[in-house]
């Protein structure tokens, strides 16, 4: 057979996808292309995490925090990475991200760690769920849509959480087991749905454990108008979800 036509070569060859992305991101600078490679090495990110982990035998829950240093280091090894140096990039990318779970590990302690990772991120989702000064409705009201967004935001991050197979959080009799499964399937739709990058915010909150200021940094946005945007992502999954009968 003759060889093949270069662009298809380019869409078949992995290697060559990966560098036209490089080539792209080196030109533009782009936030999405910036966010295409973090989604094509973030599994990398997360393996190094996991076997770091695993061989200091670390406490089970620094897990999280050890991802989370592990996606920041991912991100500053794609900004400051130069293919045209010549070295590959998942080499040095481990040294980043291996540089960042060893300094950020430094600085934390086991237990209060994880604690306050989880209040950073909880704090920064109250925040872009309060009601802005001078909201028309009532206190009650307004209480009552961020608490339907809160209960949207925990479901989603169930979802990226949960193993196939893992019931924790869930309703145990049969028809709620059915129903809560139903409902995330259907939640998981909706974010699909989203608009961009409302659907990328969600994403890599929920599901990578980004800051706003990491995602700012990813997309090229200010993490102030990381903040409105996820608001307004939850608020359209709340309206979304409220209109099904």
């Amino acid at each position: 057979m003759g060889a093949a036509p270069a662009g298809l070569d380019l869409l078949v060859r992995p290697e060559r996808a990966e560098a036209s992305l490089w080539r792209r991101f080196g030109a533009t600078r782009q936030g999405r292309l910036r966010e295409n490679l973090f989604d094509r090495y973030y599994r990398f990110a997360r393996s190094l995490a996991r076997r770091h982990a695993r061989r200091h035998d670390l406490a089970p829950d620094m897990r999280d925090d050890l991802e989370q240093l592990a996606c920041r280091g991912l991100l500053e090894a794609i900004d400051r990475y130069d293919p045209r140096r010549g070295a590959p990039f998942l080499g040095f990318a481990r040294a980043r991200i291996l540089g960042s779970m060893v300094d950020g590990l430094g600085t934390l302690d086991e237990r209060s760690a994880q604690l306050r990772f989880k209040r950073r991120l909880e704090r920064e989702r109250l925040a872009s769920l309060a009601p802005a000064a001078g909201a028309k409705g009532s206190a009650t009201g307004q209480l009552a849509d961020l608490v339907t967004e809160l209960a949207l935001a925990l479901m989603l991050d169930i979802e990226e959480r949960a193993a196939p197979n893992d019931l924790a959080g869930r309703p145990e009799n049969g028809f709620d087991s059915l129903a809560w499964r139903e409902t995330r399937a259907l939640l998981h739709q909706r974010v699909e749905q989203l608009p961009e990058p409302e659907r990328s915010i969600v994403r890599h909150h929920y599901q990578h454990d980004l800051l706003f200021a990491q995602i700012a940094a990813m997309l090229g946005l200010s993490k102030g108008r990381v903040s409105q945007l996820h608001k307004a992502a939850l608020a359209r999954l709340r309206k979304s979800m409220r209109s099904i009968r």
